[in-house]
C-alpha cells in the first residue's frame, strides 16, 4: 500500500481486516498445533494455546505478557517456541503453507510450498496506516519481543536465536512476496534489536548481526518489491542513529544516498527521513556533507518532483549542505532552484527561497540584499508571478519586510533603474498587503487556509511608510505602474482623521493635475474605497473632485468649440489637448462617481455625434482617443442612469421621461460604437467600443421586459442585422484570423499575457451575446469553429460558451456544433482537389479530434444530451448523403461521414436501429466495391459498421 508523504517512524506498523486475520490464524494454527502433538511439542499452557498472532488480535492480554510467555517457552521448550515463531510469519503473511519440519535444520530455499488453497489477492497485513483504530501496533510488539528474547542470558547460551535467524533468512528469500515482505520486516527488527544489545559485547550477538547483514540486508536491498526496499533503508537509518554504538559502520550512510536513484517514492522517502535525522549527529555530520556534495544533482532531481513532502524536504536538505559547503550549489542548479520558488505547493516553494535567502545574506550592506532580492523579481518579471514569489519569500527573507530600506533606497533612486524602482515599490506594495491581511496568492496550496496576519504589521506600516507614502506618490506620480502601486498601499494603511484628510486632498489633485489616463483611473478607483472608509472627512474632498471634474471638462469644450468657430486654428491644438485632458478626467471620475447632475452628457452626446457625421474642417477633427473616451463616458453614463431609473421604478415613481431620454443616449452610444470599430485604426480603441457595446447589449437584452414596468420593457434594444454583422466580423477577425495567430505565437512571453488578455475580453463579449439569446445561438458556430485551432488560448472559453448553450435548448446546440464542424469542414476541402487528400490530411485529424471533444461534452449524460446528438447524425447524414443520384458515385461530402462516426458512441440503441434505416433508405454503396479498392465509399462503410458494432455490443 502506498502511503507517500506520511511521516513515520516506522515503514510498517499496524495490521488490517481483523476478521479475516483471525479467521487465517484459527485455519493455520490448527495444522500448526497438529505439528506439534506430532513432533511432541506442543504446550499444555492455556495461555499458549492460541497464535502469537491471534493474542495480538484478540488482546486479551497486554504484549509485555506475551512476550514473557513466549520466552518462558523459548526456554522450556525451544522447538516449540521456533513452530510459534514461524507460525506467527506466515500467519501474519496471509498464505496457507506447509510446515517445514523443524527437526530438520538446517532451513534450505524453497521449504515453503502452497497447499493450493492460497487466496488469489495477497494481502500483507503489516502495511503503514495512517488511522491509529485499525488494530495492535505489530512493529513495536516485533520490536518488544525481540529485545525481551536478545536481553535474556539463558537463549544467549543457546541455539535458538540463529535458528530463527536461519529461518527469516530462508524466509526473505520466498518467491512468495507476502511471506519476502514480512520475514523482511521481522528479520529487520531483529538486526535492530542485536544493534541495541551491542553493550553485551558478545561475539555471538556480532555474528549473528552480520550474518543477517549479508544474508538478508544486502539482498532485499535489491528487492524487486518497493516496500522491502523502503523497509530496509528505514531500518539502516535506525541503526546509523546510534553510530557509533552500533555494529554498523558509518561507511554505510552510501546506501541512504545511493537510494536516491531508487525508482520508488517510498525508498526516497525513507531515505530523506533517515539522512535529515542523521546530518544532526556531530560524528556522521562530514560524511554526510561528503555525500550530499557527490549526489547534489540526485536530491535536487528529487526536488522537482510531483510529491510535496519529498520536494521540501530535498530542498531543505541542500540547503543544510550550502551553509557549511557553498559548493554544493552551483550556478545551474541556482537557476533550477529559483523557478521552483514558483512552485504550487507553499512549503516547497519556501524551501526554495529559504535556499536563494542563504545566497542573498552573503551581501555585505541591507540596500545590497534588498537590490539582489529585487533583481531576482526582475528575471521573472511578470505582475501576475510577483505575488507567488512574495509568498515564497514570506517569513524566510528578511529583506522582504525591510520597508525601512525600501523606503530609503526609493526617496534616492539615483543609483537605481526604472525597473528596479518599479519592483521596489512592488515588493513594498504587496509585501504589506500580506503581513496586514495574510492573505495567499490565489492558486497557491498550503496546510492551512487561514489568514495570518503578522503581527504589529499594521503599526510598522504607520511608522515606517505612512509619513513618506505622500512625498513618493509627488516623486513617482508620472509613472502610472509605481503610482498604482503606491496607491494600493493606501488601502492597507490606518491613518488618522488628518493624516487621512491630506492623502485624500492629494489624490483628489492628482487625477485633476494628471494627464495619464491609467493613473487618473488608479486614483479614482483608491478614492472610491478611501472614501467609504474615512468618511467623516471624505464628503467635502468627493464633492469638490465631481464639481471641478465637470466644470474643467465644459470649460475645455467651450474653448474648443469657439476655437473651431472663430477658425483660430493656433489655439486649436492647444484647445484640442486641453480638452482631450479633460475628457480623461471625465472619464476616471465618472467611472466612480455619478456625473449625472452635472449635465455632462448633453456635450458629451453633441461631440460623438459630430465624431460620427464628420467634419468638414480636418483640424477640427476628433482623435480616435477622444471619440473613445466620449463613448466611455457614454456608456458609464447610461449604466448609471438605468440603475437610477430602476431604482425610481422600483419606488413606485413614474419614469417615462427619463427612459425616453435614456433610449436617445443608447441609439447615440450604438452608432458611436459601431463608427470606431469599424473605422478606428487603433485597436485598442476598437476593443474597448466593442466590449462595451457587447456589455450594453446583453444590460438591454430580453432581460429588461420581465421586470413588469412598460417603460423599462420600452429600453429593451434588438440590435439589427449589420450590427450583429459589424460585431462577428471584428470577433473572427481579431481573435482567429491568420494574423492574430501569427501574433500569438510569435509574441514574447513579457507581452503575450496583455495581448492574450485584450483578444480574450473580445471573444468573451461576443461568447455573451449566444449564450444570453441576444443573438441566435447558431452564430456562436462561427466561433466555435475554430476550437481545435486556438486550442491552447480560447479552450476555456469556448468550452464554457458550449456548457452555457447546452441549458438553453440541446437540439439548437446540437445544430450549433453541427455547423462548427461543417464550417471547419468546408475549410478544408477548399484546400484540396479531392476528398480522398482532404481526409487524409493533417487538418482533418484535427477536425475529428474537435469532433471527439464535442463528443466528450455531450458524454456526460447521454440520455440527457439526446436531442443533441440525434440532431447532429440525422443533419450530417443529410448532408454527406445529398445529391446520391447514382448509385455508382460517391457524393461529394461523403466524407463527412468520418466526423460524425467519431459521435458514435453517444447514441442510444433505438437511436441507432433508426438511423440505421435512414441511412439505408437514403443510399447504398455498391455491393461489388470494396473500401480497399474504392476510397470515395470508406466513410459509409465504416460509419455504417461503426453504427452496427455499436448496437451488438449494447445487446451482447
Amino acid at each position: 500500500m502506498n502511503n507517500h508523504g506520511k511521516k513515520v517512524d516506522q515503514p510498517f506498523e499496524v495490521l488490517e481486516d481483523e476478521e479475516n486475520i483471525l479467521e487465517s490464524s484459527d485455519r493455520g494454527s490448527k495444522k500448526l498445533r497438529n505439528l506439534e502433538c506430532e513432533s511432541d511439542m506442543s504446550s499444555t499452557d492455556d495461555e499458549m494455546e492460541n497464535s502469537l498472532l491471534q493474542l495480538l488480535r484478540k488482546r486479551s492480554k497486554n504484549p509485555e505478557d506475551i512476550c514473557s510467555e513466549f520466552v518462558q517457552l523459548s526456554v522450556s521448550k525451544p522447538e516449540a517456541a521456533l513452530v510459534k515463531f514461524m507460525e506467527f510469519v506466515l500467519e501474519a503473511s496471509e498464505r496457507d503453507f506447509i510446515m517445514p519440519e523443524v527437526n530438520r535444520k538446517p532451513f534450505k530455499t524453497g521449504i515453503f510450498a502452497n497447499t493450493g488453497n492460497a487466496k488469489v489477492e495477497h494481502r500483507f497485513p503489516l502495511v503503514v496506516r495512517s488511522s491509529r483504530c485499525c488494530g495492535m501496533d505489530a512493529s513495536s510488539f516485533l520490536d518488544q519481543l525481540m529485545h525481551t528474547l536478545i536481553s535474556t542470558s539463558v537463549i544467549l547460551q543457546s541455539s535458538f536465536l540463529r535458528d530463527m535467524s536461519d529461518f527469516l533468512t530462508v524466509a526473505t528469500g520466498s518467491d512468495v512476496l507476502p511471506l519476502r515482505r514480512t520475514s523482511t520486516l521481522v528479520a529487520m527488527k531483529m538486526m535492530t534489536a542485536l544493534n541495541d544489545m551491542i553493550a553485551l559485547q558478545d561475539e555471538r550477538l556480532h555474528a549473528l548481526w552480520l550474518n543477517l547483514f549479508g544474508g538478508v540486508f544486502l539482498k532485499r536491498m535489491r528487492d524487486v518489491a518497493d516496500d522491502i526496499r523502503s523497509l530496509c533503508v528505514a531500518e539502516c537509518g535506525v541503526w546509523l542513529n546510534k553510530f557509533p554504538q552500533s555494529y554498523i559502520s558509518r561507511t554505510r550512510l552510501l546506501y541512504l544516498f545511493h537510494a536516491f536513484e531508487d525508482c520508488s517514492m517510498k525508498v526516497w522517502e525513507a531515505s530523506l527521513y533517515s539522512i535529515v535525522r542523521l546530518e544532526k549527529k556531530p560524528k556522521l555530520r562530514a560524511d554526510c556533507l561528503q555525500l550530499g556534495y557527490k549526489f547534489r544533482m540526485s536530491l535536487l532531481s528529487l526536488s522537482l518532483g510531483s510529491d510535496a513532502t519529498l520536494a521540501e524536504m530535498a530542498i531543505r536538505l541542500l540547503v543544510t549542505f550550502q551553509r557549511v559547503m557553498p559548493e554544493v550549489i552551483d550556478d545551474e542548479m541556482v537557476e533550477i532552484i529559483e523557478q521552483m520558488a514558483f512552485a504550487i505547493d507553499r512549503s516547497v516553494a519556501q524551501a526554495a527561497a529559504e535556499l536563494l535567502h542563504v545566497r542573498f545574506n552573503e551581501k555585505p550592506t541591507a540596500t545590497a540584499r534588498m537590490l539582489a532580492l529585487a533583481r531576482l523579481f526582475i528575471k521573472f518579471f511578470g505582475h501576475e508571478r510577483i505575488p507567488y514569489l512574495i509568498d515564497a519569500f514570506y517569513g524566510v527573507s528578511d529583506s522582504l519586510l525591510d520597508w525601512s530600506t525600501m523606503v530609503e533606497m526609493l526617496l534616492n533612486p539615483e543609483n537605481l533603474t526604472y525597473q528596479e524602482v518599479t519592483v521596489i515599490i512592488e515588493i513594498m506594495a504587496r509585501s504589506v498587503r500580506q503581513a496586514v491581511t495574510g492573505e495567499l496568492p490565489p492558486g497557491r496550496a498550503t496546510a492551512t487556509l487561514k489568514n495570518l496576519p503578522l503581527v504589529e504589521a499594521d503599526e510598522q506600516v504607520a511608522t515606517i511608510i505612512s509619513p513618506v507614502l505622500t512625498t513618493l506618490l509627488r516623486q513617482y506620480r508620472m509613472e502610472p505602474l509605481q503610482m498604482k502601486f503606491l496607491l494600493d498601499l493606501t488601502l492597507h494603511m490606518n491613518c488618522s482623521n488628518e493624516q487621512a484628510e491630506e492623502l485624500l486632498d492629494q489624490i483628489k489633485l492628482l487625477i485633476l493635475k494628471h494627464t495619464e489616463l491609467e493613473v487618473m483611473q488608479h486614483c479614482a478607483e483608491t478614492l472610491l474605497h478611501l472614501f467609504q472608509k474615512y468618511e467623516e472627512v471624505s464628503v467635502n474632498i468627493r464633492k469638490e473632485l465631481m464639481e471641478r471634474a465637470a466644470i474643467s471638462y465644459l470649460e475645455a469644450d467651450s474653448a474648443w468649440q469657439l476655437s473651431v468657430k472663430k477658425m483660430q486654428k493656433s489655439r486649436l491644438n492647444v484647445c484640442s489637448k486641453r480638452l482631450l485632458i479633460a475628457l480623461r478626467v471625465v472619464s476616471a471620475v465618472y467611472e466612480c462617481f455619478n456625473l449625472s447632475e452635472f449635465q455632462v452628457m448633453d456635450s458629451v452626446q453633441v461631440s460623438l455625434k459630430r465624431a460620427v457625421r464628420g467634419n468638414d474642417v480636418p483640424e477640427a477633427t476628433f482623435s480616435d482617443e477622444a471619440v473613445s473616451l466620449c463613448l466611455e463616458i457614454c456608456y458609464v453614463a447610461v449604466c448609471w442612469d438605468l440603475k437610477r431609473i430602476q431604482e425610481e421604478a422600483s419606488a413606485g415613481n413614474q419614469v417615462d421621461d427619463e427612459c425616453l431620454a435614456l433610449a436617445e443616449q443608447l441609439d447615440i452610444f450604438f452608432l458611436a460604437a459601431l463608427h470606431i470599430i469599424e473605422h478606428s485604426s487603433e485597436e485598442k480603441f476598437c476593443c474597448q467600443a466593442f466590449v462595451s457595446t457587447c456589455d450594453l447589449l446583453v444590460l438591454f437584452s430580453d432581460n429588461l421586459p420581465h421586470s413588469g414596468n412598460p417603460a423599462l420593457c420600452s429600453l429593451q434594444y434588438k440590435p439589427s442585422v449589420h450590427e450583429l454583422k459589424t460585431l462577428e466580423d471584428f470577433a473572427i477577425r481579431y481573435a482567429f484570423s491568420e494574423a492574430a495567430k501569427a501574433e500569438l505565437n510569435s509574441a514574447k512571453e513579457s507581452e503575450l499575457s496583455v495581448l492574450l488578455h485584450s483578444k480574450r475580453r473580445v471573444l468573451a463579449g461576443f461568447c455573451k451575446l449566444c449564450f444570453n439569446s441576444v443573438v441566435p445561438m447558431l452564430r456562436a458556430a462561427s466561433v466555435l469553429q475554430y476550437y481545435e485551432p486556438f486550442h491552447p488560448f480560447y479552450e476555456d472559453l469556448l468550452l464554457s460558451t458550449m456548457e452555457r448553450c447546452m441549458f438553453i435548448n440541446l437540439t439548437e446546440f446540437g445544430m450549433t456544433l453541427m455547423q462548427s464542424l461543417l464550417l471547419m469542414y468546408k475549410r478544408i476541402l477548399a484546400d484540396y482537389d479531392s476528398t480522398v487528400k482532404a481526409g487524409n490530411s493533417l487538418q482533418f485529424g484535427k477536425l475529428l479530434s474537435m469532433a471527439r471533444n464535442f463528443g466528450h461534452l455531450l458524454s456526460s449524460d447521454v440520455v440527457k444530451t439526446r436531442p443533441a446528438v440525434l440532431i447532429l447524425h440525422r443533419a450530417g447524414i443529410r448532408y454527406a448523403t445529398d445529391g446520391a443520384v447514382d448509385d455508382s458515385k460517391a457524393p461529394e461530402n461523403l466524407l463527412y461521414l468520418k466526423v460524425l462516426r467519431q459521435l458514435v458512441p453517444l447514441l442510444l440503441d433505438e437511436d441507432i436501429r433508426e438511423l440505421v434505416r435512414d441511412l439505408d433508405s437514403t443510399i447504398k454503396a455498391p455491393s461489388s466495391e470494396q473500401p480497399s479498392t474504392c476510397p470515395e465509399w470508406e466513410p459509409l462503410h465504416f460509419y455504417r459498421k461503426s453504427l452496427i458494432d455499436k448496437l451488438a455490443r449494447n445487446f451482447y
